[in-house]
């Protein structure tokens, strides 16, 4: 697909916004009406939308034989929990301009979604981390 897209634009820049909607559609179709409420909602959000994001990039936008690895995607997952829980777990989320809070941070939230918040991106960041290791391990054997 990279060869073709490079070649027609015009129509890359489609398909991207198509895949764009889709993602947001099938979250959105997913978890209901208020897609960022209950709080615990928002790792998986994120982490939903970047990694399809990063899947149409690879396959669309990179040659076969600069694709991405399994480690590559691990790293991935890694830094989108590990700033997730950062800002999350902080000062929330904000509008680009800063004015307009999106998600509060997790001190507001009730014990039981902190729990369940944090049990996520803990889940994802050392399992993508394990993951990690077991493959650079292998790597080297």
């Amino acid at each position: 697909m990279y060869d073709f897209f490079q070649r027609h634009r015009f129509i890359e820049g489609l398909c991207g916004w198509a895949v764009l909607m889709i993602l947001v559609g099938v979250f959105a179709a997913l978890v209901g009406g208020n897609v960022l409420f209950p709080i615990w909602r928002v790792p998986l959000f994120l982490n939903f939308f970047a990694l399809g994001g990063f899947a149409y990039v690879n396959v669309t936008g990179e040659p076969a034989d600069n694709r991405m690895g399994i480690a590559d995607w691990l790293n991935r997952i890694q830094w989108i929990n590990g700033l997730g829980l950062l800002l999350h777990g902080t000062i929330g989320f904000y509008t680009r301009n800063g004015t307009r809070q999106i998600v509060p941070s997790l001190w507001r939230a009730p014990v039981g979604d902190v729990v369940i918040t944090l049990g996520i991106y803990i889940l994802l960041f050392t399992g993508a981390t394990a993951l990690a290791w077991i493959v650079k391990h292998n790597r080297n054997h």
